[in-house]
């Protein structure tokens, strides 16, 4: 089975971007999707001073556990049309101990916010500057209007097109494989049939 790392650049610990990974990982229960959560290693801002003391441990631990997925899945919130300032500082100090610490694997980033771009702005930024970083983009995904799309008590999307637009992508990562979209939406239920079994032949169920 993979292992695929799914994290947010988020250090809100009410995070509607962590929401968004977690329904994933609910929608994909047994398909080796890990969340990892970034607030845990507690790294410096990034100065050449702090390096030149040597990297931190919890820097060289994060690493490791990059090394070890199969691929990743990133939700990255906007701020001020860029990528978070905590994101950022993650990046900084994996990329002094690799600069392609992705190791040439597919990613999927997504994006979500209140607002209606769903911070689509900054995904095209971040979606060029992952080749630097050795991720290979299967697809980009935002949600505008949060609060609207996604029901908190049952933790999921109540928009069905969004839903089945971001399960295909999840789907296109887990295989590694192009999935064509179909237009009609009433083609969900039967798409998401074909896409259990492939998942069941590939080993992933």
């Amino acid at each position: 089975m993979k292992k695929i790392i799914a994290f947010t650049g988020s250090n809100n610990p009410t995070s509607i971007n962590e929401k968004l990974i977690k329904y994933i990982i609910k929608e994909f229960p047994d398909c080796g999707i890990e969340f990892v959560d970034l607030k845990k290693y507690q790294l410096p801002i990034y100065s050449q001073e702090i390096e030149q003391k040597g990297i931190p441990n919890q820097a060289k631990e994060l690493f490791q556990l990059f090394t070890s997925a199969e691929g990743f899945i990133l939700a990255s919130p906007e701020h001020n049309g860029l990528p978070s300032a905590f994101l950022k500082n993650t990046i900084d100090w994996l990329s002094r101990i690799d600069q392609r610490f992705f190791g040439d694997k597919p990613i999927l980033i997504l994006s979500t916010s209140p607002g209606a771009t769903g911070g689509s702005s900054h995904l095209e930024i971040l979606g060029n500057l992952v080749h630097r970083w050795g991720g290979e983009p299967v697809g980009r995904f935002s949600l505008g209007s949060f609060q609207q799309h996604f029901d908190e008590n049952t933790e999921s999307l109540t928009n069905i097109q969004e839903a089945y637009v971001l399960k295909k992508l999840v789907v296109g990562l887990l295989t590694n494989q192009p999935v064509n979209m179909v237009d009609d939406s009433n083609d969900i239920d039967e798409l998401m049939t074909k896409i259990t079994s492939s998942l069941k032949s590939k080993g992933f169920l």
